[in-house]
């Protein structure tokens, strides 16, 4: 199925989570905030929370530095 990640159109397996995404994608976990259809996702959903085809996530990864 298709979704858009970052703008992207992606093809992913059907029955994805949220979380599954960010792992294959190598995510650091606890630096990253993830937005489906224009919502945030808190992190305690992004296991529960099945992709759909034409879902729209916008992922953001904090860095630190200075």
């Amino acid at each position: 199925m298709q979704i858009v990640v970052n703008g992207e159109v992606r093809e992913i397996l059907s029955e994805c989570t949220v979380f599954q995404l960010l792992e294959n994608q190598a995510v650091t976990l606890k630096a990253a905030v993830v937005e489906l259809n224009g919502k945030i996702l808190t992190q305690e959903h992004w296991q529960s929370t099945l992709l759909q085809t034409g879902d729209r996530l916008e992922i953001l990864i904090f860095m630190g530095g200075g």
